[in-house]
C-alpha cells in the first residue's frame, strides 16, 4: 500500500539535496495514516521529545469541535502540518509516492491538528455517514520535508514550536466574529457610551501610558460571566440588548462617571485609587449583571436595582475592601488587587450583598 499526492518542490536552501514539497492531505489520509500507525508520533518514555510532544486530550477535543463546528462553511484555517519523509520520497510527474512499508513519515509540526482530524471524523461517523463522507475529503496543506537528519528533524521541530508569536488575546478576540461572547462584548463596544473608544483591542494589559479603561479581554471575560456556556446564536440580539442596557445603567449610576475617557495622566492616577477601573471588578460586574439576568429584571428597572451601588467607597486603601479578601496590603504597604479567580468571586459576593441579592451559597 501507498499514498500517492499531488506535490510542488521548494527549494529550502541552497543545496540541490535541500528539498521539500508543498502538498496536501484529505482528513481521511491523516485519519488512516494514524490508524495503522504510519505517522510518527513519540510514545516512548526515553524518547527525548516525548514530554514536549505528549498528546494533550483537551487540546484535541477543541480541534475537533472547531473543525466540526466550521467545516459545512470553509473556515477551517489550519497552517500546513509538516512531516519528515525518511529516505526520500519518490517524485515524479508532478505526484510525491509514499509506500507505507518503505518510507517513515514523521511529524515535525501538526500533530494535535492530526489527531483532532480524526477525532472529528470519529465524532461525525456516529452521526451521520454521509457527512463523515464529506468531511474525510476536505484537504489540509502538508509540506514534506525530504531525508531530514534526526537532528535537523528535532532542529524543525524547535524553530516550528519555538518561533511560532501567537497573537494577544485581545486581538485574537478583535479577529473572531464566531464566538457569540465575543460578539456581545464588540456590541458593547459600540454601543455603551462609556466603552467607545475606551477600550484596549490589541494589547492584554493596560500600561501606565495607555488611558483605555479596559481591555477587551476583560470585556469578553465579563461578557462570559454574564452569560456563561454561551454557544448559539439563538437569541442573541436579545442578550446583546440585555447587556448593553445593563452596563449603561450602570454607568449612569456612578458617581463623577469614572469610565468617561480620560488622558493618560488622569487614567494612570485612576487605576493607583480606584476599584471601579480594575478587571477584577469588571468580571464580578460581569457575574452581577448574571445575577439579575437569572432574576428575569427587566431592562428599564436595571437603575433602580443597581443604585445601591453609589453608596460602596470605591478608593482601593478602604479597609472594607480588605476584609472581604479583594484587596491586599503589597510589599510597599500600599494595597493591590490580584486577578485571580478568588478575588473575583470576594468581589462578586461583596457586590451581591450591596444590592440585596443572596448570595447562591447561602441558600444551602
Amino acid at each position: 500500500m501507498e499514498l500517492i499526492v499531488q506535490g510542488v518542490p521548494v527549494k529550502r536552501g541552497t543545496s540541490d539535496k535541500q528539498v521539500s514539497y508543498v502538498a496536501s492531505m484529505t482528513f481521511g489520509d491523516i485519519a488512516r495514516l494514524l490508524d495503522g500507525n504510519y505517522l510518527y508520533v513519540p510514545n516512548q518514555p526515553d524518547l527525548p521529545d516525548l514530554a514536549q510532544r505528549k498528546l494533550n486530550p483537551a487540546r484535541i477535543k477543541a480541534i475537533a469541535m472547531y473543525i466540526l463546528e466550521n467545516y459545512h462553511n470553509g473556515t477551517i484555517f489550519f497552517p500546513p502540518i509538516c512531516i519528515n519523509i525518511q529516505p526520500a520520497p519518490i517524485y515524479k510527474d508532478e505526484r510525491i509516492f509514499l509506500p507505507y512499508q518503505s518510507v517513515a513519515m514523521r511529524l515535525t509540526d501538526g500533530q494535535h491538528r492530526c489527531f483532532g482530524i480524526r477525532e472529528a471524523l470519529i465524532e461525525i461517523n456516529r452521526e451521520d455517514a454521509m457527512k463523515f463522507t464529506i468531511l474525510s475529503q476536505i484537504e489540509v496543506g502538508v509540506l514534506f520535508y525530504s531525508a531530514l537528519s534526526l537532528e535537523d528533524e528535532r532542529q524543525a521541530f524547535r524553530d516550528q514550536n519555538l518561533l511560532v508569536q501567537r497573537p494577544s488575546v485581545s486581538l485574537a478576540h478583535y479577529f473572531d466574529r464566531r464566538s457569540p461572547a465575543v460578539l456581545i462584548a464588540k456590541e458593547l463596544m459600540e454601543r455603551v457610551p462609556q466603552f467607545q473608544n475606551n477600550v484596549e483591542q490589541i494589547e492584554n494589559g493596560l500600561s501606565p501610558h495607555n488611558p483605555k479603561l479596559i481591555t477587551l479581554s476583560t470585556l469578553v471575560t465579563a461578557t462570559k460571566y454574564t452569560f456563561p456556556n454561551l454557544k448559539g446564536m439563538t437569541d442573541l440580539d436579545l442578550k446583546i440588548n440585555w447587556a448593553v442596557n445593563f452596563w449603561q445603567a450602570l454607568a449612569s449610576i456612578l458617581p463623577n462617571d469614572p469610565w468617561q475617557v480620560k488622558s493618560k495622566e488622569e487614567r494612570c492616577q485612576q487605576r493607583q485609587e480606584s476599584l471601579l477601573v480594575s478587571a477584577v471588578v469588571f468580571q464580578a460586574l460581569g457575574m452581577l449583571a448574571r445575577d439579575l439576568y437569572l432574576e428575569n429584571v427587566p431592562e428599564q428597572e436595571l437603575v433602580k436595582w443597581l443604585t445601591r451601588l453609589q453608596e460602596i467607597n470605591w478608593l482601593k486603601d478602604n479597609e472594607f475592601w480588605r476584609e472581604r479578601g479583594v484587596t491586599q496590603v503589597g510589599a510597599t504597604r500600599e494595597p493591590i488587587i490580584s486577578n485571580t479567580k478568588t478575588t473575583v468571586s470576594a468581589c462578586h459576593k461583596t457586590l451581591q450583598e450591596s444590592i440585596g441579592i443572596l448570595p447562591i451559597d447561602s441558600l444551602v
